[in-house]
């Protein structure tokens, strides 16, 4: 279970650092969009840091733009 809040915040600070300061706080409850992006692709089995990273940041940006 360690491993996994390891694991969590590691790809949440991946991702944040991502994207733009200015984007994050015009975009409210960002910051709980990744961590549900990132609990997901956990449950799911996946354990690259920056490849759950990945995902979580065009989870959040790319869904904003359809």
């Amino acid at each position: 279970m360690e491993q996994r809040a390891v694991l969590c915040s590691a790809a949440y600070r991946l991702a944040i650092e991502q994207i733009p300061a200015l984007q994050i706080r015009e975009m409210p409850g960002i910051s709980l969009r990744i961590h549900t992006s990132i609990r997901r692709q956990l449950k799911a089995g996946e354990t690259d840091p920056s490849r759950i990273a990945f995902e979580a940041v065009k989870d959040v940006l790319v869904s904003d733009t359809h």
